[in-house]
């Protein structure tokens, strides 16, 4: 009987992820063994400012992923929004398991039901300039305070009144069985999420064959098409993952269907473009994509992200 080790942050978070997919391994495998490997990141340990303001490259993933490297683990799982789109060298996303729902929601201690009807002037905790950017432009009124630790530590901010509204992830409190703190759900198709949000990735060294053959029967073929497209137009911006950029794929029939948005720090000029294309041509629809919005005013908005 093989024993499978697990790599993972330590989060409360992390290990429900790990959970759901050591469920799903002994679904396939019912004498296996799973261990898991607790690994404390830099994105753990650095709580202090805007998350943005990081150049680390694998916030979240890197120290995982070294684990994994060095041979004390069998696999990773991480939130695939954290995974840079550029695969490590040595290691291998084997599977995309089926995608919870991926848009954001709202935390909030008023109760508002809607960005629209958040009290003038709130205070919004969230690390993300994607999210702050998207506010800004509908609300020029509300106010940003860095918002860093896992889920509860942000929700508790939200209960103390740290923080009027905190902006997380649904997958996320739904997996804690936190879904009862969401004020509201920001539709996907208008509130961009970060490309793949919502979906795990179980990552392997590529020579532990057998161990390939049991994980790649964990991957969702739609959520990887998908999570692909949003990661790939992320990848041809040539922006880095931290630039205030959103996307959002679904299938429909043999068509894939894309929405991708880029901002400036201020919310003040957003760039946003659809396209769509048959299904089996999905990375050159996320390519022409970013092609349009690079044409469109975002190869403007990335040069002055880099010079500040």
């Amino acid at each position: 009987m093989r024993t499978i080790r697990i790599a993972t942050r330590a989060s409360r978070l992390a290990i429900a992820q790990t959970d759901i997919v050591a469920d799903s391994i002994r679904e396939l495998c019912p004498d296996v063994k799973i261990s898991v490997v607790k690994v404390t990141t830099k994105g753990d340990s650095d709580k202090s400012d805007f998350l943005y303001k990081s150049s680390s490259v694998g916030y979240f993933t890197s120290a995982v992923e070294q684990t994994l490297l060095q041979g004390r683990a069998d696999l990773a799982v991480h939130s695939l929004k954290d995974l840079p789109t550029a695969e490590t060298h040595g290691l291998l996303v084997a599977a995309i398991p089926k995608r919870l729902f991926p848009a954001d929601a709202l935390v909030t201690s008023s109760g508002a039901s809607s960005i629209e009807t958040l009290p003038k002037g709130a205070t919004v905790g969230t690390s993300s300039l994607r999210r702050i950017a998207q506010l800004k432009h509908l609300r020029n009124d509300l106010k940003y305070v860095p918002l860093r630790g896992n889920v509860e530590t942000r929700i508790s901010k939200v209960r103390s009144g740290q923080v009027d509204v905190a902006v997380i992830a649904c997958a996320g409190l739904i997996r804690l069985g936190l879904s009862d703190k969401i004020s509201a759900v920001l539709a996907p198709s208008v509130f961009l999420p970060a490309p793949g949000q919502g979906a795990l990735a179980v990552q392997i060294r590529p020579d532990d064959t057998d161990l390939l053959q049991l994980i790649s029967q964990l991957d969702d073929e739609p959520t990887r098409i998908a999570t692909q497209a949003e990661r790939k137009t992320l990848e041809a911006m040539h922006g880095g993952c931290s630039i205030p950029f959103g996307a959002y794929a679904r299938i429909d029939g043999r068509q894939i269907l894309i929405d991708a948005m880029i901002a400036d720090i201020d919310g003040g000029n957003v760039v946003r473009r659809s396209a769509a294309l048959p299904l089996d041509e999905h990375v050159r629809c996320a390519e022409l994509l970013a092609e349009q919005l690079l044409q469109a005013g975002g190869g403007e908005i990335l040069k002055k992200l880099r010079r500040t």
